[in-house]
């Protein structure tokens, strides 16, 4: 069965700002959400007392690695969620997703995958310019499995992981799934799908190799990746892997989960961020 256009989808929904694909039934479902109320927005979780959050440094090849760890207080065992930060790397805008995945009962291990190079410029067009020399896409990958590595050996986690990440964090998001057996389930935000310059991977030439389950997210008004894109990485995905899903958000453009950007959407982040907390849960736990 083909998955139906967003013009099939129930009216009701899209008025909500949302429309859904579901590639494990090849059927594009329409659910609505209620926002959590904690979801998307900066509500100082890091200073939840119940919490322990740490800087911390694991190895990566030669190199030691800069993270931040947010895991509930109380002793237990946690599945584990590596966080991929967007371009701007490891800002308050990351631990705070950390702590909001702890806050969920899980532990958060966010990679700052510019530890080698020192702080990145605040120019935007200047970091663009400094990523593909300072963070090639192998090189965060890498890291991103270091990370894996270094909470396998935690006493507090579970033996279960996933992965998030936002803008080309969510890329990495899929090519880690791709790259790791380790990883049962991956949540991308925003990420595109194809390779831009030559020290990006392509991620949509890659979907035989992800085994775990995908959650994507992404606005209708982005231009990279572009709806179009979405839907190609995602039907391609289908024909090896039957554990995946994505939604697009309608009124929703790039980096709409940033509470620190003007591209930030209230609705939409909170409604995404809710079903990927769910979905961690689901399958980490």
């Amino acid at each position: 069965m083909e998955a139906r256009s967003d013009s099939e989808l129930d009216r009701r929904t899209l008025l909500k700002g949302v429309t859904a694909g579901a590639v494990g039934a090849g059927v594009a479902t329409a659910m609505t959400v209620e926002a959590p109320e904690a979801a998307a927005q900066d509500k100082g979780a890091v200073r939840d007392p119940n919490l322990h959050t740490e800087a911390i440094k694991f190895k990566s090849g030669e190199d030691m690695i800069s993270g931040f760890v947010a895991r509930p207080r109380a002793a237990g065992k946690y599945g584990t969620v590596i966080l991929i930060p967007d371009i701007f790397g490891m800002t308050d805008y990351a631990r705070e997703t950390a702590a909001q995945i702890a806050q969920a009962g899980l532990a958060c291990l966010v990679v700052d995958f510019y530890t080698r190079a020192g702080q990145p410029p605040a120019d935007f067009a200047a970091l663009r310019e400094f990523v593909p020399k300072n963070a090639p896409d192998r090189q965060i990958v890498g890291d991103g499995l270091a990370g894996v590595a270094y909470m396998k050996k935690q006493s507090f986690t579970n033996g279960k992981y996933g992965v998030t990440g936002f803008c080309m964090g969510g890329r990495i998001t899929l090519l880690l799934a791709a790259s790791s057996p380790d990883v049962v389930a991956a949540s991308p935000y925003y990420g595109p799908v194809r390779a831009a310059n030559p020290v990006q991977m392509s991620a949509i030439e890659m979907t035989d190799k992800i085994r775990g389950a995908v959650q994507g997210h992404y606005g209708a008004t982005d231009m990279n990746p572009k709806p179009d894109d979405v839907r190609a990485f995602y039907e391609k995905l289908k024909e090896t892997n039957p554990h995946g899903e994505y939604f697009i958000y309608q009124g929703a453009g790039h980096a709409f989960h940033s509470y620190s950007r003007p591209s930030f959407n209230a609705e939409a982040a909170a409604t995404a961020w809710g079903r990927t907390l769910a979905f961690f849960q689901k399958h980490l736990k």
